[in-house]
């Protein structure tokens, strides 16, 4: 979809689907529906993009850094991608088709401290979590079921939801007036560190009140890493490098643009599938095929590609597995971000010590 260049005609629906978001919300804020308001300190991660803007780095870089300092956390999500509806809490051996993609991730990444719950309604998941546990609630911007003390906005950084149109003659949930409601505005995928001025203009160009916070944070990738008892990277390798997730511009720039390759190996070649892709035989094969056709002897995939793997299929078997690690880095605005939302709690009642 060419969001620059919207046919007349989906520039036409626009209105009416923003009628329908205002109509769906204006249900719970007239009280038709009561929305649920949880006893847990709970932070909302959402954006206006549908596509995807950092918010799953954001969700881990948070609770990585409140896990030592509470006795339990949670995050909760509807699990996207899986083919269950019960709310679930999500174990190791979790598959990735009755949880998804990101929570299995997360379950990795995380101490055992750390709740991950799938829930297609979102409150069914709160009776599972202690009161006086942090509670992060994965992509609920537009969930009006659950009135939250505190929402962050996640905006990538020269994406600005300001410039863009509502679906379906653009990318934005909402119209971009929406961002009001957010607490804070969180900019991922900065190319550096961003300095105060920089910071004004971009306030500017999304039009954030005084009253609205605003930190900004680079997405740091890593190097390969070996899955699936797969030798250890050496340089030498022939990679097809694979992504199933929503913008994989930068992931495949990163691998193109490394010094992975230092002993004669290379990047031969790229394959995409779309978001959260299932590895059905069919997409198994192909893979297969592609790096047959190229003489790969190596894959490549991103951390939520080998999420959806609960083990490693068959066809595969003659190729060493690495993943690529990336992690959300806020620089100065780390210890910021952290006293912002350990204050904010606190002004809304909850005694937590961040």
């Amino acid at each position: 979809m060419n969001w620059k260049k919207p046919h007349r005609y989906l520039r036409l629906l626009s209105p009416i689907y923003s009628f329908i978001v205002q109509l769906h919300r204006s249900i719970y804020e007239w009280k038709i529906l009561v929305p649920f308001r949880p006893h847990q300190a709970t932070l909302v991660l959402g954006n206006l993009h549908s596509g995807g803007t950092g918010k799953t780095p954001l969700a881990i870089w948070i609770l990585s850094k409140i896990q030592n300092k509470v006795p339990h956390s949670a995050y909760v999500s509807r699990g996207y991608g899986r083919k269950t509806w019960s709310t679930t809490i999500v174990q190791n051996e979790s598959s990735s088709a009755d949880v998804g993609d990101e929570a299995k991730m997360l379950r990795s990444k995380l101490k055992d401290n750390v709740s991950i719950i799938v829930a297609r309604k979102r409150r069914t998941a709160f009776p599972l979590i202690p009161v006086n546990a942090p509670v992060i609630l994965d992509d609920a911007f537009q969930h009006w079921d659950i009135k939250a003390p505190l929402s962050v906005l996640v905006c990538a950084y020269n994406c600005w939801y300001t410039e863009e149109l509502v679906l379906p003659a653009g990318p934005l949930r909402e119209p971009y007036k929406a961002a009001e409601r957010a607490n804070a505005i969180v900019v991922t995928r900065c190319p550096h560190e961003i300095n105060e001025y920089e910071k004004l203009e971009i306030r500017k160009k999304l039009n954030i009140n005084k009253n609205q916070r605003l930190f900004c944070a680079q997405e740091i990738m890593g190097s390969p890493v070996a899955e699936f008892d797969s030798p250890p990277w050496s340089g030498r390798e022939m990679a097809l490098v694979v992504s199933g997730i929503g913008h994989p511009d930068r992931y495949f720039s990163h691998i193109k643009n490394s010094d992975f390759f230092n002993n004669d190996g290379d990047p031969v070649a790229f394959l995409r599938f779309r978001d959260h892709a299932p590895w059905t035989s069919k997409n198994i094969k192909k893979v297969l095929n592609t790096a047959q056709n190229v003489h790969c002897n190596t894959l490549i995939f991103t951390e939520k590609d080998i999420a959806r793997l609960d083990n490693m299929p068959n066809e595969w078997s003659n190729f060493s597995i690495y993943s690529i690690p990336h992690k959300l880095d806020f620089g100065n605005d780390e210890t910021i971000f952290i006293s912002w939302l350990n204050n904010e709690w606190k002004a809304h009642g909850y005694r937590l010590s961040l």
